[in-house]
């Protein structure tokens, strides 16, 4: 069975506008739900964060039995708005309750893309059989 061959730059670019994507949509239902239901609220929408690196990460790099060490350029660009909101809200908030969250975004993001990397490796060098 042949792996099919991805071109590195489109997926790069796809990650990112699955990045760019990522920041309104969590961004305004990530507020309503920790308006919603406190702390609880973070933690759901945590979850739901890391899910979504997950499976866009996963569906990325579906197919490469390599996945962790070649599609770190992938891994990257998904991360790029995590990256930056973190980055910004070090430089920018004073208060420990800001920081935590730019950071538990970052922590999201990059576990989430992390795993899905791994799953994918895993599964695409499941699929190939035993050589």
């Amino acid at each position: 069975m042949a792996r099919q061959v991805h071109n590195k730059g489109v997926l790069a670019f796809a990650a990112l506008l699955l990045s760019l994507i990522a920041f309104p949509l969590f961004g305004l239902s990530g507020e309503g739900f920790t308006d919603l239901l406190g702390i609880a609220g973070f933690v759901v929408m945590f979850i739901v964060m890391a899910a979504y690196f997950f499976f866009c990460q996963f569906r990325l790099s579906h197919g490469n039995t390599d996945a962790l060490r070649k599609d770190w350029p992938i891994m990257l660009a998904l991360n790029v708005v995590p990256l930056a909101l973190a980055i910004l809200t070090v430089i920018d908030e004073k208060s420990p309750e800001n920081l935590l969250g730019g950071l538990s975004v970052l922590m999201a993001g990059l576990g989430g893309a992390f795993a899905g990397a791994v799953v994918a490796s895993r599964a695409a060098r499941k699929r190939q059989g035993p050589q």
